[in-house]
C-alpha cells in the first residue's frame, strides 16, 4: 500500500431515511478559492442540477472562501452521497479549469499538481469524500444551523 493510501482518512457515509446530511468539502489545500461570485454561481447550478439528479432536497448551503457546507436530504431511499458530491464537484472543477485556461491565468500550475511521475491533474478540491454526517435529532439539527 501506498504511504498515501495508509495516511487517507476513511469516512463512513451511511444513510438513515429521513436524516438530513451535513456535506463539507473543502478546496485544494483549503486555498480560498470561491472568492469569485461568478463561480459561485456556476457551482450553485452544479448543486442545483446534482439535486435534481439524484433527488436530493437543499435545505441551507454555505461558501466560504476555502470550503463548502450543504445541508441536504435525500429523498430517495438509496442515496449515493459520494455519487452525488463527484457530480457538483467534477463538472464544476472542470468549468473553473476552461475559464482559467481561457484568460491565462498562473493559477491553472498552482493547481495543477503531479499525481504520479509522468501524470498530472487539475486539483480544484481537495482529494477525499470531505465530511459528511447525519442529523437527525432536532438539538444536532439546530446546532449545526447556528
Amino acid at each position: 500500500m501506498s504511504e498515501t493510501g495508509r495516511n487517507r482518512k476513511l469516512v463512513k457515509h451511511y444513510h438513515e431515511p429521513g436524516d438530513l446530511h451535513e456535506l463539507t468539502f473543502s478546496c485544494y489545500e483549503r486555498q480560498p478559492l470561491l472568492t469569485n461570485d461568478v463561480w459561485r454561481q456556476q457551482l450553485g447550478c452544479c448543486i442545483d442540477r446534482a439535486c435534481g439528479e439524484f433527488e436530493m432536497s437543499l435545505t441551507g448551503f454555505v461558501f466560504m472562501p476555502e470550503h463548502v457546507h450543504l445541508l441536504v436530504v435525500p429523498n430517495g431511499s438509496q442515496p449515493a452521497i459520494d455519487q452525488f458530491l463527484a457530480r457538483i464537484k467534477q463538472p464544476f472543477s472542470n468549468w473553473v479549469k476552461e475559464q482559467l485556461l481561457i484568460v491565462r491565468s498562473s493559477l491553472i500550475h498552482r493547481l495543477t499538481v503531479q499525481e504520479r511521475p509522468g501524470k498530472t491533474c487539475f486539483r480544484f478540491w481537495q482529494e477525499g469524500p470531505g465530511y459528511d454526517r447525519n442529523l437527525s435529532t432536532p438539538a444536532v439539527i439546530e446546532a449545526a444551523t447556528e
